[in-house]
Formats: structure tokens, sequence, C-alpha cells
């Protein structure tokens, strides 16, 4: 009878195991990649509501906001009596978020 294994059957068990291990160590990768994405939204969103919110008392200045945001607020005329508020959120990457609101002047 024979005992143990050949090291063929070795060199198989290990090419699976690597194969296995790549496609966790990808997947890890992957969702920590996401992770950091959407804090980064995340920032945008509550810069933007701030934004918002400062626009909305008479301070429409732009902003450069800690972690390379930068922070654009736009008005126009909507309607008579109606002015349109976008407050845009640049992302250090370079994409943007636009937060947008009506309101009575």
């Amino acid at each position: 009878m024979r005992r143990g294994l050949t090291l063929l059957e070795v060199l198989v068990a290990l090419l699976i195991l690597s194969v296995v291990v790549a496609g966790y160590l990808e997947l890890f990768h992957g969702s920590h990649v996401l992770l950091g994405r959407s804090r980064e939204w995340t920032r945008a969103i509550a810069y933007a509501s701030d934004g918002m919110e400062q626009a909305k008392l008479g301070d429409r200045r732009a902003a450069i906001l800690p972690g390379g945001f930068r922070r654009q607020v736009i008005t126009a005329v909507w309607g008579p009596g109606i002015e349109s508020i976008t407050v845009r959120v640049t992302l250090p990457d370079g994409a943007r978020f636009d937060l947008r609101q009506l309101r009575a002047p």
C-alpha cells in the first residue's frame, strides 16, 4: 500500500490553492477601493448639504475644503420670484456632485 502524496499531486494542490487565494485577494482589493470611493462621495454630499445651508443664509463664496474638495455656489433666476441654487462639489479626482434647490429669495 502506498502512503503520502506524489510531488505532482502536491504541485497541483498548490496551484489550485494559489488561484483561490488570488481570487480572494482581488475581491478584497476591489471592496477596499469601493469603500474608499464611497467615503469620498459621502464627504462630497455632506459638503454640498453644508454649502446649501450656508447659501440659504447668504454666504455664497466658493471654498476649498479639506481633502482636496472644492465647493462652488451657482445661483440663477428660475422663474418669477424663484431662484435656483446649485452647490457643486468637485472631488479630488475631478468627479462632481451637484445639489440643486429652488427657493424664493
